[in-house]
């Protein structure tokens, strides 16, 4: 009994060690993980029903980013209501982005196909070698795209030009980006087909929970931190 009551309280973050949940990084990804399963799988496989026609996967995208922001930020999400409002909200306006990365990953996948046509030399590496830059250039580039549209209510144009200041400005991150979505893949692919299961069960919420992990710092930092400190010095100045 004292075994059992030891891992409930840890399990509620009731111990000495820890009083409050994690706030950030992957403990807070372990911790939402274990805590909030059911709500991790319900909003995946909705993710997945509204992904089928194809077309909507990046209004699809942008409501499940929202959804996990808010759950990853504050400890609770928001509704199905609310998944379908921001999906629909976003439907026409993730569009263009959308067909974007998905024609930069189709020109990806064209370019590892072309590199077959070549023999093991100089070329062929080539080809392949900038197949592999584009592919994880343009991961990256998803990750933070569909974030911040999900986060921020800024136009099209306004959520690209971040995009790519945040990709070249916080790098590092960048580069963590892509190796955690790589190393995701690399086990998804490697224990298929018996992976795909888990990926229509858990994996994309998943994924996108430790995209939140990692981008979530890098927005607060450049661009929420900066517009709040700004509104405040405008209330400052209009009082005076």
């Amino acid at each position: 009994m004292q075994i059992t009551k030891k891992f409930m309280n840890w399990y509620h973050g009731e111990n000495d060690l820890e009083k409050a949940p994690p706030k950030s990084g992957i403990r807070r990804v372990g911790y939402i993980l274990v805590n909030y399963t059911g709500k991790l799988i319900a909003i995946n496989m909705l993710f997945v029903l509204c992904c089928l026609p194809v077309f909507t996967i990046p209004a699809a995208l942008t409501a499940l980013n929202r959804y996990l922001i808010k759950l990853f930020r504050t400890g609770y999400g928001f509704s199905t209501d609310d998944f379908f409002h921001e999906f629909k909200c976003n439907l026409l306006k993730s569009i263009p982005l959308g067909v974007v990365t998905g024609g930069l990953l189709l020109y990806a996948y064209y370019l590892f196909s072309l590199s077959g046509n070549y023999e093991l030399n100089f070329m062929g590496s080539l080809i392949q070698g900038i197949g592999i830059a584009i592919f994880f250039i343009t991961a990256v580039f998803g990750a933070y795209t569909f974030l911040l549209l999900a986060m921020l209510d800024l136009s099209v144009g306004s959520i690209f030009r971040n995009v790519m200041i945040l990709i070249m400005v916080e790098w590092p991150t960048s580069l963590l980006t892509a190796a955690t979505l790589f190393a995701f893949w690399f086990l998804i692919l490697a224990f298929a087909p018996y992976t795909f299961a888990i990926m229509l069960l858990i994996g994309f919420s998943l994924q996108q929970l430790l995209i939140c992990a990692l981008l979530n710092p890098v927005v607060n930092r450049r661009i929420i931190g900066p517009y709040e400190k700004k509104n405040q010095i405008d209330d400052i100045n209009n009082q005076c």
